[in-house]
């Protein structure tokens, strides 16, 4: 499946196409670090990573998407964001969405809180 998400990431303008391998890779390196066992598909017409094995198998984690002005991350929730306001001030979001400038990336902490909310919702 990792193919199509290349697929994915190269058919977008250069600056946004660098934007999302950034933040794929920052995506993956904290998935990584939280031991979460992941594959990384194209669902919802966007990239992201589904958990392999364990608690919530088979489960969207995190999509990201490029749109014309920012990258999206979405937690595949209509609640992860609504806990984490206090991480998030400052970013703009929607209920599903948190929004990231091209050429910027979330801090861990976000990512990794994101993670954790996912994690414990879907198990």
């Amino acid at each position: 499946m990792a193919e199509e998400v290349v697929a994915y990431i190269s058919a977008q303008p250069a600056a946004q196409a660098n934007s999302l391998k950034a933040l794929r890779s920052c995506l993956a390196n904290r998935i990584a670090h939280a031991g979460i066992a992941v594959e990384e598909v194209i669902s919802y017409s966007m990239p992201g990573f589904r958990v392999l094995s364990g608690r919530g198998t088979g489960k969207m984690l995190l999509g990201y998407a490029v749109w014309k002005a920012h990258l999206a991350i979405y937690p595949h929730s209509g609640t992860v964001l609504s806990k984490m306001t206090k991480t998030t001030r400052g970013l703009s979001q929607t209920k599903s969405a948190l929004h990231i400038g091209i050429g910027d990336l979330p801090s861990d902490e976000i990512v990794d809180t994101m993670i954790r909310l996912r994690m414990a919702e879907i198990s």
